[in-house]
């Protein structure tokens, strides 16, 4: 009896060291780390207000008397405006600016010159992330001098002007842009020039702004 209870004990050991060993060479699951999931950067942002500088080339149109002559020369001011994005990729604004002009040309002995121009517009566009190609229209205010015979006589025209542009943002804060814009600033009388004289430019400006 002592001998059958001896060998059960035996074999229950053998048993237990049986089992503990196959455990140890069992390896544990370890599920792999998650695959990394892209995330793009943020698109920028366009919203805001805005302030710049720019530079450009004007060439006008002087008219009198069924007479017509280029008016050219360079332009520079400064400008500034808000944008609004009500949804995506879409931008809408206001903006405005104000620049001193070269323009001028002469026909005749009567020379017509644009000393000055402001703008305050409506502008919208789409956006894909850093670049927005937006177009622009609004009122426009000028100055137009009429210069013959040695006097000159000036007036403060009110007109139109309307164009567009494309703009890319440098950094977060810097943006440049390309714009174009058509002007026109009606005709009026001069004591210096028979009959009206009328007003018409192109300008192109680069320009450089800062957003806050």
């Amino acid at each position: 009896m002592l001998r059958i209870r001896t060998l059960g004990a035996s074999l229950i050991a053998i048993i237990a060291g049986v089992g503990a060993a196959g455990a140890a060479d069992i390896s544990v699951y370890s599920p792999p780390p998650p695959e990394a999931v892209y995330s793009p950067t943020s698109a920028y942002n366009w919203n805001g207000s805005y302030v710049g500088a720019q530079l450009g080339y004007g060439w006008g149109e002087a008219a009198n008397a069924g007479s017509t002559w280029d008016a050219n020369g360079l332009t520079g001011g400064v400008f500034a405006g808000y944008n609004f994005v009500p949804s995506t990729n879409f931008v809408v604004g206001v903006e405005g600016d104000i620049s001193a002009s070269g323009m001028s040309g002469t026909l005749g002995g009567i020379k017509v010159s644009n000393p000055w121009d402001a703008t305050l517009r409506a502008r919208a566009g789409f956006a894909v992330d850093r670049f927005l190609v937006y177009g622009t229209g609004g009122l426009a205010v000028g100055g137009v001098k009429v210069e013959s015979g040695g006097s000159s006589d000036s007036a403060t025209k009110v007109g139109w002007t309307l164009g567009g542009g494309v703009e890319a943002a440098i950094t977060n804060t810097v943006t440049a842009r390309l714009e174009y814009r058509h002007t026109d600033l009606g005709t009026d009388t001069f004591s210096t020039a028979p009959g009206k004289v009328g007003f018409t430019s192109n300008q192109v400006l680069l320009g450089v702004g800062m957003k806050f």
